[in-house]
């Protein structure tokens, strides 16, 4: 058992085979988080282009969550203290999407909401 856990733990040491960074076609995206507010260094992503969001902290965990208009969640990574974590994620609709907090941070974390667009590129 000993040595499926270190070879199972090896295996997921390895570079992702889908890795979108080296592809150069990859909009970076920074959001931070605090208590209770998110900050994110756009408020216009282009529909249909993968985006990594970088997620950091500045003092306790987060859970962050992407919401499209509806509420439904599209995507969620953990924002850890000291820690850039990322998620990649495509927009395939223009439209509005919420940026919401999934993990209990304190008394206001219900005010935890920032939003950006999806928008249409002309081509």
């Amino acid at each position: 058992m000993t040595i499926l856990g270190v070879i199972v733990s090896i295996g997921s040491l390895r570079s992702w085979p889908h890795a979108l960074a080296s592809t150069g076609n990859v909009m970076e995206v920074n959001v931070s988080g605090g208590q209770w507010w998110w900050d994110i260094d756009t408020t216009e992503i282009p529909v249909r282009k993968p985006v990594n969001f970088n997620m950091t902290t500045e003092d306790v965990t987060h859970g962050m969550g992407i919401y499209d208009s509806d509420l439904t969640l599209l995507t969620q990574v953990q924002a850890i203290p000291g820690y850039t974590t990322q998620i990649t994620y495509t927009f395939e609709e223009p439209g509005s999407y919420q940026i919401l907090c999934m993990e209990f941070c304190g008394v206001a974390h219900h005010d935890m909401v920032n939003e950006f667009e999806v928008v249409a590129v002309e081509e």
